[in-house]
């Protein structure tokens, strides 16, 4: 249905005046289609029943004697003259007032590739420059393309200016927007469904995007795999592999590997690594068995890990049946009975300070008497050498020892403990002993 809208050039009560500003009494105003010479009727009212004379003649007062009414879709070209035919002015390009059709028109009848033919509503008698099409695309252009509209010239479609199209710019199915320049049909939004931004050109991605352009350099990639950067080539993938295998790295790149063994078996116990390669669960803090001291002269904790780097030696209400202090000696595959620089300080009414090199002090005055408890703790300083420190107390005279010491460097690394008296002959008569490692 054909449909007329005010002409937006002179619709309603428009006075016309020469360059002297008098009105331009028996003036002529000729409509035409827009860009030609083809004269174009306008009409009197929005029924579009009874048309305007062509040209219209001007009132005494300088004012067409009728409203002014376009179709709907047209543009037309006006031309303004006085009444002795003198040109006054030409105004072409001219849209009716909320005119949809006059702006942005989407088309019908949508069909071929390359070669696109389209119907408007109304039809068109020519191409408006700045005049908007849209229209759904009946197939993928497969290279350069035109567009005709209402039969009228094919004319090219361009992008990015006057560029010719590549192929897939129009995509079928989709809403393509077009704008006529006066020459082609630009289109505009081949950005959105065609191509991407390329140092300011617009490129198709019928290809993957390089790496070097910020892309993945691949087109697909395989399912669940994990990524991995590859310089300025494509992507590399690493795949799952085996259930419950993890990412690990050897310091250069990734793989997807076996995870460390050394499944904890115990409360407390931690994966353990003393090579650098391999897992055993291992108790980090471990406790020995406490040993009682009814009797002997010594004894030995022997079977130390050979990762331990701290021991700590327990006291529990020991006495012996003499006077010598009680040491901690230790070693490499046997004990070391020389070399220590020891001292320990026992505070009771008065200060009694003692040396040893026989081995580390843990009490510095004792009677056959005293009962012992407290703990020391010894620490690997480096090249197999340990110091030590602690506190114990004399519970049956009141007095504390404070002790401290470095053993010699032993000839391997520590794999056991002694606990003993000076002079070696002094036996223990009660309490018991015990260490912790880690």
């Amino acid at each position: 249905m054909t449909t007329y809208n005010l002409s937006a050039f002179a619709g309603a009560g428009a006075q016309f005046f020469d360059d002297n500003g008098t009105p331009l009494a028996g003036g002529k105003l000729y409509s035409y289609a827009a860009g030609t010479t083809t004269l174009l009727a306008t009409y009197t009212t929005s029924a579009g029943t009874v048309a305007n004379t062509n040209p219209i003649i001007l009132n005494a007062g300088g004012r067409t004697p009728n409203e002014i009414w376009q179709t709907t879709g047209i543009l037309l070209k006006f031309v303004l003259y006085n009444s002795v035919n003198e040109l006054i002015g030409t105004y072409d390009g001219i849209p009716s007032i909320n005119d949809p059709f006059g702006i942005n028109s989407q088309l019908s009848s949508i069909a071929g590739t390359n070669s696109i033919t389209a119907t408007a509503t109304p039809t068109l008698t020519a191409y408006a420059t700045g005049a908007i099409y849209s229209f759904i695309a009946a197939n993928t252009n497969t290279g350069a393309a035109t567009l005709s509209i209402d039969s009228l010239t094919a004319t090219s479609i361009t992008k990015n200016g006057s560029v010719a199209l590549s192929a897939g710019d129009i995509q079928s199915g989709k809403m393509m927007l077009v704008e006529y320049d006066g020459a082609t049909f630009q289109l505009i939004n081949n950005i959105v469904y065609g191509g991407s931004i390329t140092n300011s050109n617009i490129v198709s991605l019928t290809t993957p995007l390089a790496v070097s352009n910020g892309g993945s350099g691949a087109a697909t990639f395989t399912a669940n795999s994990v990524l991995l950067g590859n310089n300025s080539a494509a992507f590399q993938t690493i795949a799952p592999s085996t259930s419950g295998n993890v990412l690990t790295s050897n310091g250069t790149t990734w793989a997807s590997s076996t995870p460390p063994t050394g499944v904890a078996t115990a409360i407390g116990q931690v994966p353990f690594s003393t090579n650098g390669s391999t897992f055993t669960p291992t108790q980090k803090i471990t406790q020995g068995t406490a040993v009682t001291t009814t009797s002997g002269t010594s004894v030995d904790f022997t079977s130390i890990p050979s990762w331990v780097k701290r021991i700590t030696v327990m006291f529990a209400n020991v006495s012996t049946n003499g006077t010598s202090n009680i040491i901690v000696q230790v070693g490499s595959g046997s004990v070391t009975t020389s070399g220590y620089l020891a001292s320990a300080s026992v505070a009771t009414n008065v200060v009694s300070s003692v040396n040893s090199t026989a081995g580390l002090l843990v009490t510095a005055a004792i009677a056959s008497t005293s009962v012992l408890s407290g703990n020391i703790t010894l620490c690997l300083l480096g090249s197999n050498t340990w110091t030590s420190s602690g506190t114990t107390a004399l519970t049956t005279s009141t007095g504390t020892t404070f002790c401290g010491g470095v053993t010699p460097a032993l000839s391997g690394v520590l794999d056991r403990v002694r606990i003993t008296t000076a002079n070696g002959t002094d036996t223990f008569d009660a309490g018991s002993v015990n260490i912790l490692y880690e």
